[in-house]
């Protein structure tokens, strides 16, 4: 193995908090000289905002070490230039898509969904939807497909099922911009520049993290904090590793069982 995707929520941070040893564990890898990459779904932070973070945690970390959806639609925006959408995504990235947000309805080309968590509801919803039934080649472009999350208090819906619900509404499939959209992965390996085979995803969501890498052939990690359940390690589709947390990554390396799957 010879570079690591890191989950954000659920990995580094559980309910606010950074998780035990997960300083220590970033640490080692650097120590080691073995790159990594943080993909994260969230769409409620920047990637400055979220490297302030980590790096007021003891982990250095600069923006560029971070894939988020809102870049990964902004590079693709970029090479598709002339679009401009209806934006349905929180104020603190907003900023990532200035020059093709429509304040004009019958201007937008489509519309960016991304996680509004408590600003959901029917009306947003039915605005987005209302757009995209305006013409059949609208595009409906979803920041991650995440089912849900767990933010301290609980789980809470994700911006998946509100892009699977205009997917529903409007007869439409969203062109999706992170987990568990293979394009995602694949930008990340190719920001480390390592093949598929030679990386592993450490995640707590078994379906968006895990399995979604595995179909890219990236080897899986699950660990049991964020928004894992018990139930994960007993369905017919099974993590290629289980560790309770980030710190027991440097033992599951120096155990050699990563090696054997280099």
């Amino acid at each position: 193995m010879q570079a690591i995707l890191f989950d954000i929520d659920g990995v580094i941070y559980q309910r606010g908090a950074i998780i035990d040893g997960a300083a220590e564990t970033l640490k080692w890898l650097r120590q080691q000289q073995i790159p990594y990459l943080f993909v994260s779904n969230s769409t409620t932070l920047s990637r400055d905002q979220i490297s302030a973070r980590l790096n007021s945690s003891a982990i250095p970390c600069s923006s560029e070490q971070i894939l988020t959806p809102a870049v990964a639609a902004r590079d693709w925006i970029a090479a598709h230039p002339g679009k401009k959408m209806a934006v349905f995504v929180p104020d603190a990235i907003r900023h990532e898509f200035d020059d093709v947000v429509s304040f004009n309805d019958d201007e937008a080309q489509g519309v960016i969904v991304g996680d509004l968590g408590a600003n959901w509801n029917y009306f947003t919803l039915n605005h987005a939807f209302r757009i995209l039934m305006k013409s059949p080649d609208m595009l409906l472009m979803g920041l991650g497909m995440s089912r849900y999350q767990n933010d301290g208090q609980g789980l809470q819906m994700d911006s998946g099922p509100f892009i699977k619900a205009l997917e529903f509404a409007a007869n439409k499939s969203a062109l999706v911009m992170g987990k568990p959209a293979s394009s995602f992965f694949q930008q990340a390996l190719n920001h480390l520049g390592v093949k598929a085979e030679q990386t592993l995803m450490v995640g707590d969501d078994l379906m968006s993290d895990v399995m979604a890498a595995k179909n890219c052939g990236i080897h899986g990690c699950l660990v049991r904090t964020g928004k894992y359940q018990y139930q994960d390690e007993l369905g017919v589709i099974k993590p290629e590793f289980v560790i309770d947390s980030i710190k027991d990554l440097p033992g599951l390396w120096m155990e050699g069982q990563l090696a054997q799957v280099s």
